[in-house]
């Protein structure tokens, strides 16, 4: 479980977020730490960790939460993102993974939804934004690897 972040002000900063439909942050372990609207298993939770492993099979596959599915049309570790829906009526999603000296040095997930009028552009850095104040530091990629 949780040993350094502090969930509740966590949740309170989440709640903040009003462009937000959902959100939840969970780590490697898939403990949740909070969510706001968010209250997705750990089995739903657990494709997300291999998110980064292979483009490809990421963007395939899409992603799911809490039974809705997702196409991924952006692959840009830290973040990866898409969205589900057409022009009229639509939520995106991204996910965001870092490390959290505060919880160990482990992985921490921030995985937000945001439904039209927002788009990518104004959530997809609201995100970073917060991971980086409020859970830890985003995580440094090698494409290249990949």
């Amino acid at each position: 479980m949780d040993q350094g972040l502090d969930a509740a002000q966590l949740l309170a900063e989440l709640k903040k977020q009003d462009e937000w439909a959902k959100a939840i942050i969970f780590d490697e372990d898939l403990n949740v730490i909070t969510h706001k609207n968010c209250a997705a298993s750990k089995e739903e939770l657990a494709p997300y960790l291999k998110a980064y492993d292979v483009r490809d099979n990421t963007i395939g596959a899409g992603f799911v939460l809490l039974g809705e599915h997702y196409e991924v049309h952006r692959w840009h570790p830290p973040l990866i993102y898409g969205r589900r829906g057409d022009a009229d009526v639509g939520e995106g999603i991204s996910l965001a993974r870092g490390i959290c000296k505060k919880h160990n040095g482990k992985r921490v997930y921030l995985l937000i939804t945001y439904e039209l009028p927002i788009v990518s552009a104004r959530a997809v850095p609201q995100q970073i934004n917060f991971y980086n104040q409020f859970i830890g530091e985003l995580e440094k990629f090698d494409i290249k690897q990949q």
